[in-house]
């Protein structure tokens, strides 16, 4: 006589696979290499106001960009800078309220 066991459950997608996402327009256009170029002549206004998107773009230009831009490691340093600057800035305030402080 034949004995069936009951397999534990297991969840349909193990936790260690990435989920698979549609490539976008933007990342397609990273992959061809002409995304910055997009973004400069078409787009110029959303990606130097919109903080959020330019962020967006900037990862998608690190992560699918086939070529070396040394315009977007320009303007990454350039956050990296001012986010530094804001930084040393605020522990400074910090150090010198202590400082004046009994």
């Amino acid at each position: 006589m034949t004995v069936f066991r009951r397999a534990p459950d297991r969840p349909p997608v193990a936790p260690q696979q990435p989920t698979v996402h549609p490539m976008t327009y933007y990342e397609q256009l990273a992959e061809a290499g002409a995304l910055y170029d997009f973004l400069q002549t078409n787009m110029p206004d959303r990606f130097s106001s919109d903080r959020e998107f330019r962020r967006q773009m900037l990862d998608v230009l690190l992560r699918r960009s086939t070529i070396v831009l040394p315009e977007v490691e320009h303007e990454l340093l350039c956050d990296l800078s001012s986010a530094l600057s804001q930084f040393l800035t605020a522990v400074e305030r910090c150090h010198n309220k202590q400082s004046e402080s009994p």
